[in-house]
């Protein structure tokens, strides 16, 4: 899993922050991020961004941006003034002001950083604002970098109160609509999820522009107080203009039409044109409309209005997670078939009974055997481990051919490369989750060899933790013998000598495909006599319930160590191909969502 740092693009809000309730506030923030490595990830790819993906991504920015300022200290009015290119925004900030704050330039772009202009701000005020800027550092606006976007402009200083008559902040912003403006959209969103009231600066030849009622349509949901003013317009066409300007916001906005004030282009020798009054009565009108509880109900129903589109690619997400945890199911319940079928009811290979029945043989106290025993483990056992160990150096594989783990250990390379099979089959046919399903796939392939080698180890210590369930099968049959005294002696009194000798190698060399040659004489004439005994059906039954318990035992097996493993491989998948967002997180949010309503 890859960790959290720095990513670019990121607004960096603090989890900690706003009006929401803790676990919306901190899903946000997650939701934030997982939207911003998927940025990174499509810029460093070449991919397109889609609109439905640039939208939510500025939307979501703008809320959890807005939560942290109704959660800081209260502030004098920010005004906001926002527009695309040359529409006069920073002449329209000045006329506010009544003085030359704003530095206008006739170059599209000139101004990249959001820029304050604070009258009556000081103190805890400006504290207030520098937090929540942050990692924005506050730089003068003759010193800011053009290309360097950690910084914004910021000036305290002015003294008295602007031609508005109160004390304020007005912010000039960057662009939305040129081709740079991707670069410190940033800037803008900080500078709107603040403000009080929102300007907005259109002319006649930009008024129509598509990113101007994608930026006002997506904003609504906050009910920010806005005022529009349609700068550079001439008297002669300023009617016209007004009436198509109000059936645009119809259009893209439902809620009432704001003020909207026309200005003329500016005369030669004017220092302002005329309309700048009314303008200003307009946001002094407007100021007076505003107020945090207002506000945290328009952020709620902001976060409403924009919920399910920002959870669309999550739960989409979620799907193709339910679907490869159905995919891994099936592969269990296939891993059980396979291990019935080659160990548990196969007439060569199973041999757990059979290991039951040889420590009844040792339980069933024959005259002579346990000297043979002795003697034999004392005599053979060095040199037929030794045999055993060069055996199994010289053909590692052959040693284990037919053992329960042999099949265990092929058992579950055979769910490995079914499911990669099966990923890159849903990969290839997978349309907004391909990315997803890609590079689970290579994940599960740089992860099969490690996994089958856990898996095996965690089926070795199955195998030791299971023997005790052998050994009490084996002393439930004794303990049935010696109810049936004569089936007991009668056994007892049968040539064994030299099966039992050759058991006693079997059991102590630990060469298993030795041991399957060499003790099936012993365990075959047990069985043989066990079973037409009058304990026959007992017998059976005990066999039978040995299996059922070993059944579970590797059912569990399969289900812990390597269900388990498969289950979480999701989670170390590369970030930026995805959400990873967990259930639980967004019904918790949910909830605190709903009960804001």
């Amino acid at each position: 899993m890859r960790k959290d740092g720095p990513v670019r693009n990121a607004l960096q809000v603090n989890a900690d922050d706003g009006p929401c309730g803790p676990a919306l506030r901190q899903f946000l923030a997650k939701l934030e991020k997982c939207y911003v490595r998927k940025d990174d990830h499509l810029a460093k790819t070449g991919a397109a961004r889609p609109a439905d993906h640039r939208r939510n991504l500025y939307s979501l920015q703008l809320a959890n941006l807005r939560q942290r300022w109704l959660a800081s200290s209260a502030t004098p009015p920010q005004i906001t003034v926002i527009g695309p290119t040359q529409a006069g925004k920073s002449s329209v900030i000045n006329w506010l002001l009544g003085e030359n704050a704003a530095v206008a330039s006739p170059l599209a772009g000139f101004t990249r950083h959001p820029q304050g202009f604070a009258y009556g701000c000081e103190g805890e005020a400006v504290s207030a604002l520098l937090r929540y800027f942050e990692p924005l550092q506050p730089r003068r606006i003759s010193e800011l970098p053009a290309e360097d976007f950690r910084f914004f402009g910021f000036e305290p200083a002015h003294a008295g109160l602007p031609r508005l008559g109160c004390p304020v902040t007005v912010w000039d912003t960057p662009d939305f609509d040129s081709i740079d403006s991707e670069r410190y959209r940033g800037g803008l969103l900080r500078a709107i999820a603040l403000s009080d009231l929102l300007v907005c600066v259109l002319s006649k030849d930009k008024y129509a522009d598509q990113s101007v009622w994608e930026l006002l349509a997506m904003i609504e949901p906050l009910g920010i107080p806005s005022l529009i003013c349609l700068n550079k317009t001439p008297a002669a066409a300023a009617e016209t203009v007004v009436r198509s300007l109000t059936g645009k916001w119809r259009q893209a906005r439902r809620d009432a039409t704001p003020p909207i004030v026309a200005l003329p282009y500016l005369g030669a020798d004017a220092l302002e044109p005329p309309g700048v009054d009314a303008l200003v009565a307009a946001a002094r009108t407007l100021l007076r409309q505003t107020g945090r509880p207002r506000q945290i109900l328009g952020l709620q129903r902001f976060l409403r209005a924009n919920w399910e589109n920002w959870l669309a690619p999550v739960r989409v997400e979620q799907k193709a997670q339910e679907d490869w945890r159905a995919l891994v199911g099936r592969a269990v319940v296939s891993a059980n078939r396979i291990y019935r079928r080659d160990y548990l009811d196969h007439p060569h290979h199973y041999e757990t009974f059979q290991r039951a029945l040889a420590e009844l043989l040792t339980l069933l106290e024959i005259p002579g055997v346990a000297r043979v025993l002795t003697q034999m483990r004392r005599i053979m056992t060095w040199p037929v481990r030794q045999i055993g160990q060069l055996g199994r150096r010289w053909r590692p594989d052959a040693a284990n051919l037919g053992s329960e783990q042999s099949v265990l250990q092929q058992t579950a390379l055979h769910v490995m490369l079914t499911l990669r099979q099966e990923v890159a089959e849903t990969a290839e046919n997978a349309t907004e989750t391909r990315q997803w399903w890609l590079a689970l796939g290579r994940e599960l392939g740089q992860r099969q060899a490690v996994a089958v080698g856990r898996f095996s180890q965690a089926a070795s210590a199955y195998a030791r933790e299971f023997e005790p369930e052998v050994e009490k099968t084996a002393h439930a049959l004794y303990d049935r013998l010696r109810e049936h005294p004569a089936v007991l002696n009668g056994l007892r009194a049968t040539r064994v000598t030299t099966d039992a000798a050759a058991l006693a190698v079997g059991l102590h060399t630990g060469g298993i495909g030795l041991q399957d040659f060499v003790i099936a004489p012993a365990i075959l004439s047990l069985t043989s006599l066990l079973t037409e005994s009058a304990l026959g059906h007992y017998v059976q039954r005990a066999a039978e319930d040995l299996k059922i318990r070993q059944a579970a035992a590797v059912s569990g097996l399969f289900d812990d160590h390597l269900a388990a493993t498969l289950l979480r491989l999701p989670e170390d998948m590369p970030y930026d191909t995805g959400f990873f967002i967990p259930v639980d997180a967004i019904e918790a949010a949910e909830r605190e969502l709903a009960g804001t309503s």
